[in-house]
């Protein structure tokens, strides 16, 4: 948690610093409603997965260049997770059968880079922005559910999650009871600035395998996947 204290003194920092260098500053808050999922381990015996929807809330600082672009880092709490099905659910002969959930929750810190368009012919003070830039992640709390059949009698159980870098053998339990504290993936964004308020849509791609594994093949590991919408306000 230290690092993201450091994290948000250094935004601070910078907003200061940026009044100093006569640079155009602002700041945001903005939050909404996703689509989560995981590219999930490529098994015979994984015969689904879905996505979960989840929340993503952000304050931001918007470091205004030039008219047209600008830099947002920002800091905030982003849901992801994803519904995996192992073997097939089938009627009344299935005997066994397996569905997990999870919902990691994350404190994400972003670096967006933004190209702001302006159509101020059609409206006055209204950008449509466009741009992306990397993200880090850490793992701060979070739900498993597990239900399904075994030999033919139903069971269900709900977990906090445990966020865990330790190396472990590949086991069922590696793709949905533990996961890596650190995140790291990139984010592309587009939307609307009108006046001071926000609409943008964005998606995430995560580039880290969250999978605690040890000595895992391609076909063994995870990564978040998230599409998301949020509604803001500029200050």
């Amino acid at each position: 948690m230290r690092k993201w204290m450091i994290a948000a003194a250094l935004m601070a920092a910078s907003f200061s610093d940026s009044q100093a260098q006569g640079v155009e500053l602002s700041y945001g808050l903005k939050g909404g409603y996703g689509r989560s999922t995981m590219r999930a381990p490529r098994r015979a015996d994984i015969t689904n997965v879905s996505g979960y929807y989840t929340f993503n809330s952000e304050f931001y600082l918007d470091i205004a260049f030039t008219e047209h672009f600008s830099i947002q880092p920002g800091l905030g709490v982003t849901g992801r997770g994803a519904k995996i099905n192992v073997l097939q659910e089938e009627a009344s002969t299935t005997t066994t059968f397996y569905k997990y959930q999870s919902n990691p929750i994350y404190l994400e810190l972003p670096v967006n880079f933004i190209a702001k368009i302006p159509i101020g012919d059609i409206f006055d003070k209204c950008n449509v922005i466009l741009g992306g830039g990397p993200y880090v992640a850490y793992g701060i709390a979070g739900k498993q559910k597990l239900s399904g059949k075994f030999l033919g009698k139903s069971f269900s159980s709900e977990d906090n999650i445990t966020f865990s870098n330790d190396d472990q053998p590949v086991n069922s339990n590696n793709f949905y009871g533990e996961i890596k504290k650190f995140d790291f993936g990139l984010n592309a964004i587009a939307g609307v600035e009108y006046h001071w308020v926000t609409l943008n849509i964005g998606y995430a791609y995560g580039a880290v395998n969250i999978n605690p594994g040890a000595n895992l093949t391609p076909i063994d590991r995870m990564k978040n996947r998230s599409w998301y919408g949020s509604v803001g306000v500029k200050f």
